[in-house]
């Protein structure tokens, strides 16, 4: 029955948030219910079983933290703040929008996983600089849109926590899939670069005017405590892997150093850094803070709801067989690593192409992981494996959110940007999995 659960898991979700247009959290719980009901007389058991394994999971804890900060880290203007440092220093170079554009998205897409809120947060500043510039509103929009995917490419995000909290990731520490991740993402970030790089010279667009721009000086003036905010993730990161970690190891012994959960403490870390740094901002502007926290409040329904569903449905799959159903269909195929990792990129493109790449995880991720393990990859690097193509999420026409959302912002055609979005954002990233899965990419793995 383990099939049979990912495809009513699928089907009910597709059919409550695209076709009766639910919300993705209520569209999740409705479709862990179906998926439960497979159990047949077992199926309270399993339900009860799931729910509670969910609850306990620190990858529930960790999501919600995120959200709070994400909401806490943009409500103080930290971002804004670090923004117009990097404008002032790529605003200069032809396309300086289109790169502050990027890395904009790269920034958020660090503390927030969300390609929704990534392109509405980096799209409304960056898209009508961008027309300003000289883009076209078509390549202005395809840029947010396709970028958006980057709170998925890099960590932290709830499509990592669910496939870590997966029986299949068990050869995987979240602290090596935190840095690994971090290198893979490092890469969507660079292609980016160059793909607004040969836009600039295909468009013939100028610099940004001088009179548009702050000097690095000023802008350093106004922000120059917003970089302390990678203080929340450097710490962690050292205390966990490398030369520290090691001294704290012989020090302490292994479990005290494995007991620090990188996914739990640089959320809490980054909302400390954010309240300090911005405590005057809060201070003269505390109802719009207020305001702001309260308007973001319903971030931790959708994303605390969907995640705590899809970790449940998952491990109903799970125990109905899912994973050896699909990986023993995988291996009947015998195919050879290079073809495998091309099938399940692809799969996980399709899968997240009318699903948000949390649902694709709780939906595939089992088997995907299994199937990458079977050829020979490394769990840490399958996991990367899969959420660069999982990260396709909202550059997937028709469906992805930030298409609609970009394009309304921009005054776009949406149908003008489908075939941008698959030739230079969908194809180009399942490659690039397929680069680092075959090992002519290399990324760090912690052993």
């Amino acid at each position: 029955m383990g099939i049979a659960a990912l495809v009513v898991f699928i089907a009910v979700t597709v059919i409550m948030n695209t076709a009766l247009k639910r919300e993705i959290s209520e569209s999740l719980v409705v479709a862990l219910i179906a998926t439960a009901l497979l159990g047949g007389t077992h199926a309270p058991a399993m339900l009860g079983k799931a729910v509670f394994g969910a609850a306990q999971s620190e990858v529930t804890f960790a999501g919600m933290a995120f959200v709070f900060m994400g909401i806490v880290v943009q409500s103080t203007g930290l971002i804004d703040r670090l923004i117009e440092i990097l404008n002032s220093i790529f605003g200069r170079l032809r396309g300086g929008a289109a790169y502050v554009s990027t890395l904009g998205s790269a920034m958020i897409g660090l503390i927030a996983g969300s390609t929704a809120g990534n392109s509405a947060t980096v799209g409304s500043v960056t898209i009508p600089w961008m027309k300003r510039a000289g883009w076209s509103s078509e390549r202005a929009a395809t840029l947010v849109a396709g970028n958006s995917g980057l709170g998925v490419a890099l960590p932290p995000n709830s499509t990592m926590f669910i496939i870590l909290a997966l029986p299949a990731a068990t050869g995987a520490s979240a602290s090596s899939v935190y840095v690994a991740l971090a290198c893979g993402g490092a890469y969507a970030v660079l292609y980016r670069l160059a793909v607004v790089f040969l836009w600039t010279r295909t468009d013939k667009i100028a610099a940004t005017p001088r009179e548009d721009l702050k000097s690095f000086a000023q802008a350093m003036k106004e922000g120059w405590r917003s970089p302390s905010i990678f203080l929340g993730i450097i710490i962690p990161v050292i205390l966990t892997i490398g030369p520290v970690a090691g001294y704290l190891t012989s020090q302490l012994g292994k479990e005290a150093v494995k007991s620090i959960s990188i996914i739990v403490w640089v959320p809490i870390l980054i909302t400390l850094i954010a309240l300090l740094e911005g405590a005057k901002h809060i201070r003269n502007n505390n109802e719009h803070f207020r305001i702001q926290l309260k308007q973001d409040a319903h971030q931790f329904a959708t994303v605390g709801i969907s995640l705590f569903a899809a970790l449940a449905a998952a491990k109903i799959m799970e125990e109905l067989g899912v994973g050896p159903q699909l990986s023993g269909l995988l291996d009947s195929m015998s195919l050879p690593r290079w073809l495998m990792l091309i099938v399940v990129g692809v799969l996980a493109v399709l899968v997240a192409t009318p699903l948000s790449s949390t649902a694709t995880a709780a939906a595939i991720g089992a088997p995907a992981m299994a199937a990458l393990i079977a050829v020979g990859l490394d769990p840490t690097v399958a996991i990367v494996a899969i959420l660069l193509c999982t990260s396709t999420e909202g550059a997937s026409p028709p469906v992805g959110a930030p298409i609609y959302l970009s394009a309304a912002m921009a005054d776009a055609n949406p149908p003008k940007m489908f075939v941008p979005l698959i030739v230079y954002f969908v194809l180009p990233m399942i490659a690039l999995s397929w680069l680092i899965g075959m090992g002519w990419l290399p990324i760090y793995v912690a052993q």
